[in-house]
């Protein structure tokens, strides 16, 4: 058996990865699953680029799911949302809508953050450490390449 090379290997495993997302289903924005659907094309032999997998390692950390924010579970959040959901503009009013329907238990992190953010805009909720950190990783890249950007904590103006 002819031993692989360590750029095969890196190869494989990003393709296993890329694979292993998207069997996550319709969790991510359209420019993601695009993006994921192109690479898993890509031929077998294929050496993917610093930048790619630095792309890969945010998709990745957006994927999360998180159950609750700052103790709050996930239906309530969207019962929260639903009260004013009239008021929100078309795009968000439809995200309600279809999160009020299905009542997911937990949700990836993109659409948590929309969530606590329309929520936001007529309860007082606090901050979720965990989530925050999340969001911190999917703005990062790999630290191999790059220095990560200090997070700044959002400060209430109270």
């Amino acid at each position: 058996m002819a031993k692989r090379s360590k750029r095969q290997e890196e190869s494989e495993r990003f393709r296993e990865t890329v694979q292993r997302l998207r069997s996550l289903g319709e969790i991510f924005r359209e420019w993601e699953a695009d993006w994921l659907d192109s690479e898993a094309r890509r031929p077998q032999d294929y050496v993917y680029s610093d930048k790619e997998r630095v792309i890969l390692n945010q998709i990745r950390a957006a994927a999360q799911t998180f159950d609750g924010y700052d103790g709050i579970p996930v239906p309530i959040l969207i019962k929260m949302a639903y009260r004013f959901h009239t008021d929100l503009s078309y795009e968000d009013e439809h995200f309600v809508e279809r999160l009020y329907r299905e009542m997911p238990r937990c949700l990836a992190l993109y659409q948590l953050s929309r969530l606590v953010g329309i929520v936001r805009l007529t309860e007082d909720i606090g901050r979720d450490e965990n989530v925050e950190a999340a969001i911190v990783e999917t703005r990062a890249r790999d630290e191999g390449l790059y220095e990560v950007p200090e997070f700044v904590r959002y400060q209430s103006a109270r």
